[in-house]
């Protein structure tokens, strides 16, 4: 297993993420500080506010992808951008969590790109024997 939390690949018009975890809840954590990394530096990124996030999938894949979609939704919807996150609660189809950071400022924050979607394309979490490692493309 890498020893880092998680690693951006080019992909066309998208960009996508391989995200490491020794448990399924360090994956997620590493899977969004990914994403989020992706628009801004997470250093710029400072705990202000939290959001209470709640998502169920049918399997790890789905729920991935529900987790980070939520995220993209609170940058869509109140231009939150997160750097912390804990997950209080986790099984193969239920994640209860919490992220943490604050609204988007131009003055403060250099946004890279802004990311439209959490997509299905190449999609994975397989568990190997040093852990979890996820395969996340999205579209920008």
């Amino acid at each position: 297993m890498s020893s880092q939390a998680y690693e951006v690949f080019e992909h066309t018009a998208d960009i996508g993420l391989h995200a490491y975890g020794r448990t399924l809840s360090e994956l997620f954590i590493h899977a969004a500080q990914g994403m989020e990394s992706l628009m801004v530096a997470p250093a710029q990124v400072h705990s202000q506010v939290g959001r209470e996030i709640a998502v169920e999938g049918h399997d790890e894949v789905s729920l991935l992808i529900a987790w980070l979609n939520e995220l993209v939704v609170l940058f869509d919807s109140e231009y939150l951008l997160f750097s912390q996150f804990e997950i209080d609660a986790i099984t193969r189809t239920h994640l209860k969590g919490r992220a943490f950071g604050e609204p988007y400022d131009v003055q403060q924050h250099d946004l890279s790109s802004a990311i439209k979607a959490v997509t299905w394309h190449e999609a994975s979490v397989t568990l190997t024997p040093e852990g979890y490692k996820a395969r996340i493309i999205f579209d920008i």
